[in-house]
């Protein structure tokens, strides 16, 4: 009876490494340029979106060939959203075939970020202001009421309370509290906001990153802001993630100074760029499954990747490539 109940929890076991392996999360890289045009290597081309399911090991393009992208994020439901030059695109089928789900008015969109608990709920940031959808993508409206210039460079979406967003622009962060149907600047006034995260291990607390202006903070779920301590000389922010496991590490792409990493909420900062040959890093992610892998977008350099939490890089994927965005489901 032994012996038969330590086979059945051995099968039990490999069992369970299957389905682990089976869900394990992918990872979206979108590639808005090259410096080196392969054109007519269908079999790895240099722009467009970008699929990984072993946490950074190899790459499937997703998508239409040469279109640029600039970011992508899957939903609850497993439709992949993605931010182009001419729209948000849209894919039900792992991203085999897409469709644009906008019209001639909504362009140059820079992200597009999914409503935590409806798969079909939306907003885009584009050159022209917030734009949202409630229906997958069938109808989008423009939600620019408050802003003073509708440049919009990232939003977020509270994963607590969806109703409250967050946005970047030219003249600052922006806080609806109503679905964007109004807008209040709320911080980092008259300074260009590239970029908002909210800690996932503190759903009150949210930072930006900002042009030449380096980093700000919230902890009051967006309503006031002061800027990070002793961040280092280099104050353009791209990129913002955190390791989901560990509470207070974070990282940071800069332009000129490569990833800076964070292990005490940001009260202390390490260059940790060793290996990186180009130190303007646009976009980053932590891989859940192994926190330890960091990947790291640059400007013309390609894609980087750290299996050692930052502190080495190797050259991993996209040579000369602009790799615009990075984000993981």
């Amino acid at each position: 009876m032994l012996r038969f109940s330590l086979i059945a929890v051995f099968i039990a076991g490999l069992c369970c490494g299957v389905v682990l392996h089976a869900q394990q999360e992918t990872i979206y890289m979108s590639v808005l340029n090259s410096r080196r045009h392969r054109l007519g290597a269908v079999d790895n081309p240099t722009v467009g979106l970008f699929i990984s399911t072993d946490r950074g090991a190899t790459w499937r393009h997703r998508g239409w060939e040469y279109i640029r992208a600039f970011y992508a994020e899957a939903g609850l439901d497993g439709a992949i959203w993605s931010a182009c030059g001419n729209g948000v695109l849209r894919s039900t089928d792992g991203g085999t075939t897409w469709r644009i789900t906008t019209g001639w008015h909504i362009t140059e969109v820079l992200k597009v970020k999914v409503h935590p608990q409806d798969p079909l709920a939306a907003y885009a940031a584009t050159a022209y202001g917030i734009f949202k959808t409630t229906d997958g993508g069938e109808t989008w409206r423009e939600k620019n009421r408050g802003f003073q210039k509708p440049f919009t460079s990232d939003v977020v979406i509270d994963r607590a309370k969806g109703s409250r967003l967050l946005a970047a622009t030219e003249e600052g962060v922006y806080r609806s509290t109503n679905g964007g149907d109004r807008w209040v600047l709320v911080g980092a006034k008259n300074k260009g906001v590239r970029t908002i995260a909210q800690d996932p291990h503190d759903g009150r607390a949210f930072w930006i990153g900002t042009e030449n202006d380096g980093l700000f903070v919230s902890r009051d779920e967006g309503a006031a802001w002061e800027p990070a301590q002793s961040f280092p000389k280099h104050l353009t922010v791209y990129a913002i993630v955190f390791d989901p496991s560990v509470a207070g590490v974070l990282y940071v792409g800069t332009h000129g100074g490569g990833v800076y990493r964070s292990l005490d909420g940001g009260t202390t900062w390490k260059q940790c760029s060793v290996g990186l040959k180009n130190l303007d890093v646009h976009s980053l992610v932590v891989v859940p499954s192994n926190p330890r892998i960091v990947l790291a977008g640059t400007l013309n350099g390609g894609l980087y990747r750290s299996t050692d939490g930052g502190n080495h890089w190797e050259f991993n994927s996209q040579d000369e490539g602009q790799v615009w965005g990075l984000s993981v489901r």
